[in-house]
């Protein structure tokens, strides 16, 4: 049987991997579409398109098959591989770009739009590699899996209390130098916690953070705030290509307002969001663990990392002030 360590390995080795061939799939379909939009449409073009999909179909056959033979009774990485969000993306792009190739040489709308199609390829590209978490290796990388057993338990049966998969939690090395803990989640739910925290809270403190982050599983702000994100951005950008590509004067000259209203939700819309998304995982947290030590495990977090408390200062940040959260948090019915 292989330890813990070898499985550990093991999974990176399979995460990594299979990061690598789809994000490539994924950039070899969007530069093939690029490439021949700009040409002459024929069935030659179709067809090399056509080929192209078909080799990135195949490694996603090759690999799906690899791990249906390697499966491994002690982790899911197996499991997450052959369902990874990013080999889905691949798929869907890959259909969208074929449809949009042969659309675009066969009827004349779409042709004199193409550029606008290669745009909007390229926003949808950026973010189904950005909604796949693709840091997610990087981190895992620099972690180790969390081995204490009591405090694993514990996150099993919130897990279970909250209605949601384990996630795998993992001890995140910063030298000693970062107090913080976050959720990845993408197919598979990921929390990591810097083993700084780790030293400076308690165990219940540990747990209270930890019940935090479970409840940002539990209430899908990552999928969400991406989401929201995405379709805020994509039609922005899009009254502002319009207004470019085809010269209609009202969405001409309402094209910096647009621009502006993008760079707003950027700098303030997407923290306020953010903020929110905090307060209400403090709220879920505090309903199944002591407030009391979610408060204190605030507030240490906030001495070390010197969160501001002053509004202005703010209002570009992801997290409110600590003197606002812990606010809330005394005055829930929890």
């Amino acid at each position: 049987m292989e330890n813990t360590g070898d499985n550990s390995n093991k999974e990176k080795l399979v995460l990594r991997n299979s990061s690598i061939i789809s994000h490539t799939s994924l950039f070899l379909i969007l530069i093939s579409y690029i490439v021949l939009s700009g040409v002459k449409f024929s069935i030659f073009v179709a067809l090399t398109m056509f080929v192209v999909i078909m080799i990135i179909a195949g490694l996603f056959i090759y690999f799906k098959r690899n791990i249906n033979r390697s499966k491994s009774s002690e982790n899911n990485v197996f499991y997450y591989m052959a369902n990874d969000l990013s080999w889905r993306y691949v798929i869907y792009l890959s259909i969208f770009f074929f449809i949009a190739l042969i659309l675009g040489g066969t009827i004349k709308i779409v042709h004199e739009y193409s550029e606008l199609i290669i745009l909007n390829a390229f926003i949808i590209f950026i973010w189904a590699i950005s909604a796949n978490n693709p840091m997610v290796n990087f981190l895992i990388g620099k972690s180790v899996k969390l081995s204490d057993v009591f405090i694993n338990n514990e996150v099993s049966q919130l897990s279970t209390e909250m209605n949601i998969k384990d996630p795998t939690v993992y001890i995140l090395n910063t030298n000693n130098r970062i107090a913080n803990a976050f959720e990845v989640n993408s197919k598979e739910a990921y929390v990591f916690i810097t083993g700084y925290l780790m030293n400076i809270l308690d165990y219940n403190e540990i747990i209270a953070v930890l019940a935090h982050e479970l409840s940002h599983i539990k209430l899908r702000h990552n999928k969400k705030t991406s989401f929201i994100n995405f379709i805020t951005f994509i039609i922005i950008i899009n009254f502002i290509s319009l207004g470019l590509v085809t010269g209609n004067a009202l969405l001409y000259f309402a094209s910096p307002i647009f621009f502006i209203l993008l760079l707003l939700f950027i700098f303030l819309g997407v923290p306020a969001i953010k903020r929110r998304n905090e307060i209400k995982a403090d709220l879920n947290a505090v309903k199944y663990v002591n407030k009391q030590y979610l408060i204190d495990a605030l507030e240490k977090i906030s001495n070390i990392d010197k969160i501001p408390e002053n509004v202005m200062k703010s209002l570009s940040l992801d997290h409110p002030s600590t003197a606002k959260r812990v606010k809330i948090i005394e005055n829930s019915k929890s």
